[in-house]
């Protein structure tokens, strides 16, 4: 009986691959093997299962010129340290919703999980704050890109209530909120069968030759890749602690930054609004000037 499985799981998981659309992206997870390219079909569920998450560190979105990063007022260093703080924000944020398993933050897409979240910094300078979000699924499906955008408010950092707040805290909420409505959208026995994916690229990611045996033998071998990925789920898990301590140690120097920034921004825009006002005063004076000359002219004043 669990060679027949065995067996339909190997053939699912090559029609599964062949569904695949041509285009869609395969780099996330563990690299695949030869022998199984995705997963199998299990059993219908009639709860949806409670698929584990891989945040990757947030791509720090810097510029390839250094006048356009200069010009933009992006700190690459600044940049880099808010992309483990985001990719820890959106993990927070998710675990509050309830509606996964676990949610990991990862050096990079190489991770084993069931759905990866992959986060980009568009923008951050106190005021405004953009990040675009991709989630892919272990199959390599891409489920959707999103962009979300916050402006916190000038009078945020003086409102008593608002103390121990991250003002970028709606971006990460509505990133997590919107992951939670398209879970929902899903297919129950789909999102089940994702976790069948997960486990078969965990064992492709070993020698084709250890794979092969794993497929073939019996519940032993099996037993021994599940104990493997559990080392490996505790490697990550040992990770989350430090990027914790490392947004801790940086928390009170950069809220002092977001504050300032907000101010250095709001100053910027107040500052270019009014250039920009005289500018329009001043063209409109001297359109009037010449308009009042060529009337007194033709009036032989």
């Amino acid at each position: 009986m669990f060679r027949a499985t065995l067996g339909w799981t190997i053939c699912f998981c090559f029609f599964v691959t062949s569904c695949v659309t041509p285009g869609m992206s395969t780099s996330v997870g563990p690299r695949t093997s030869n022998e199984v390219k995705t997963a199998v079909q299990s059993q219908p569920q009639y709860q949806k299962a409670k698929l584990d998450i891989i945040i990757p560190v947030f791509d720090p979105g810097l510029p390839d010129d250094p006048e356009e990063m200069e010009e933009e007022r992006i700190w690459p260093e600044l940049r880099r340290a808010e992309s483990v703080r985001f990719a820890l924000k959106l993990k927070e944020e998710l675990e509050k919703t309830g509606r996964f398993g676990a949610v990991r933050i990862a050096p990079n897409s190489e991770a084993t999980g069931d759905l990866y979240v992959m986060g980009k910094i568009l923008e951050s300078n106190g005021k405004d704050v953009e990040i675009e979000i991709d989630v892919y699924d272990i199959s390599g499906a891409h489920w959707y890109n999103e962009d979300y955008d916050h402006e916190v408010l000038e009078r945020f950092h003086k409102t008593y209530r608002n103390k121990g707040k991250d003002p970028y805290q709606p971006v990460f909420e509505e990133a997590a909120l919107d992951l939670v409505a398209h879970l929902s959208d899903a297919d129950a026995t789909d999102l089940a069968a994702l976790k069948s994916v997960t486990e078969m690229r965990f064992g492709a990611n070993f020698s084709e030759e250890a794979f092969v045996e794993y497929i073939r033998e019996e519940n032993g071998r099996l037993a021994r890749i599940r104990a493997i990925r559990v080392r490996d789920q505790l490697f990550i898990d040992n990770l989350q602690d430090h990027y914790a301590e490392f947004n801790a140690e940086m928390s009170t120097s950069y809220a002092l930054w977001q504050e300032q920034g907000l101010k250095e921004e709001t100053a910027l825009d107040e500052a270019q609004s009014k250039a920009t006002t005289q500018a329009i005063v001043g063209g409109l004076l001297t359109i009037l000037a010449i308009g009042l000359a060529v009337g007194g002219a033709n009036s032989g004043n």
